[in-house]
């Protein structure tokens, strides 16, 4: 049979040429692709060809994407619709995507993977359409208790995801038992803001503070991965920092990251070999804080410690290597004392908030930006700084999927 009477059809509509041609050379060998400059020869393509799958840029002269997909309803119901656009005016499509009954809208640009998948998904839900169909049309006489089987199947599933979705809630709930009480780290830290916004239920990033001959110890970790196996790995980092601290008998910052270090290669069997598959690790920034003293020690895994004394800000960098098995090596961490003064400033925080997709371009936020707002929101007491940290997020991110979990933490130096 020939090969591009089985493939499947599909309709892009883009006044753009370029793009018209980017989209058919990526998309020609897995579809029978048909492509249209306009919604007028999209209509035209649609009465001679049987298509599967629309997809159409919004923003068109004379004929909107969606107003073209609002002409196609009545004669061709089953053709599954999409909306591409490369604008911020996400909300006033929204707002109209009802008319064109849309299966989903897509921002530009696109991923060539993401997008497959997308299209596959559609495609596999108009298959189905098409096989629901035939079904009904053969099956009459058992069409009640056909309907009666997708209602309680659809039931059982909806059942097993709410299970799910409240085990991982629960999970939630004992992870957040694990990090630190706050009334322990407003009696412990003079002055302090946490900004902790996990991408899932569950998290990969966590905070962690303890108190020990006098001294206050703050990590601030990024685990492997995000969701449930991020939260996997962040109780295990909870754990084992606890047993490290409690069996110290000298609270030095390297010396904790090198025995943390050692316990999760224990733990998760690492042992750096071709063949060793178990590459989580985690990524942390440790302060102990002297307050009697006033002497901080910072050790780092990757991430960095930004130290603002009037009103400059310096990176005290880490260690490049992660905890757990890098390339084989086991170099230990190396320890970096600061005397620090009063109104000094500390953060600490993973990579979340600077990896973030967002803006006109949509490209990542950036550590020199991330420096820039702190410099200048340094001087400000610690919740408005996090209220702003925050606000200046989501205008970045806007309509853009959050890719990371985010934790940012800043600790200042009080003249008491």
């Amino acid at each position: 049979m020939n090969k591009e009477k089985t493939l499947q059809r599909i309709l892009y509509i883009d006044d753009e040429k370029d793009n018209l041609i980017v989209f058919n050379s990526a998309f020609r060998r897995d579809f029978k692709v048909h492509l249209a400059a306009s919604g007028a020869e999209g209509l035209e393509i649609m009465r001679k060809e049987e298509i599967h799958l629309v997809i159409t840029d919004q923003r068109m002269p004379e004929m909107t994407g969606v107003e073209f997909l609002e002409k196609i309803i009545p004669d061709y119901p089953d053709c599954i619709r999409m909306v591409l656009t490369g604008f911020s005016d996400v909300e006033a499509i929204i707002q109209s995507i009802n008319k064109g009954r849309v299966y989903r809208y897509i921002t530009k640009p696109w991923n060539k993977e993401e997008l497959k998948i997308t299209i596959d998904r559609a495609l596999d839900a108009y298959n189905l359409r098409q096989q629901n169909k035939d079904l009904i049309v053969s099956l009459k006489e058992a069409n009640e208790n056909l309907e009666q089987k997708v209602i309680e199947r659809t039931k059982q599933i909806e059942l097993q995801k709410q299970e799910i979705t409240d085990s991982i809630k629960y999970a939630s709930r004992i992870q957040n038992a694990l990090l630190p009480p706050i009334e322990d780290i407003d009696y412990l830290l003079p002055s302090y803001f946490i900004y902790n916004k996990p991408r899932d239920i569950v998290s990969g990033d966590y905070y962690w503070l303890a108190n020990k001959d006098n001294k206050v110890t703050v990590a601030v970790a990024d685990c492997t991965g995000h969701g449930v196996p991020g939260a996997f790995m962040s109780i295990l980092g909870i754990a084992c920092l606890n047993e490290i601290l409690t069996k110290a008998e000298t609270i030095i910052a390297n010396e904790i990251l090198n025995k943390l270090r050692e316990q999760l290669i224990k733990s998760l069997r690492q042992t750096g070999g071709k063949d060793d598959k178990t590459r989580d690790s985690i990524e942390m920034s440790l302060c102990v804080i002297d307050f009697n003293n006033k002497k901080l020690q910072y050790a780092g895994a990757f991430r960095p410690l930004y130290l603002i004394r009037n009103n400059i800000l310096s990176e005290i960098k880490g260690d490049f290597m992660p905890i757990g098995m890098y390339e084989g090596l086991k170099n230990p961490f190396s320890n970096k004392e600061i005397k620090f003064e009063a109104n000094d400033i500390i953060y600490m925080f993973s990579d979340g908030y600077v990896d973030q997709i967002g803006g006109p371009d949509r490209k990542t936020f950036k550590s020199k930006k991330f420096k820039e707002l702190l410099t200048e929101v340094h001087l400000k007491p610690m919740h408005e700084q996090k209220a702003i940290l925050e606000k200046k997020f989501g205008e970045w991110k806007r309509d853009v999927e959050q890719i990371d979990d985010i934790l940012v933490m800043g600790i200042r130096f009080s003249k008491s």
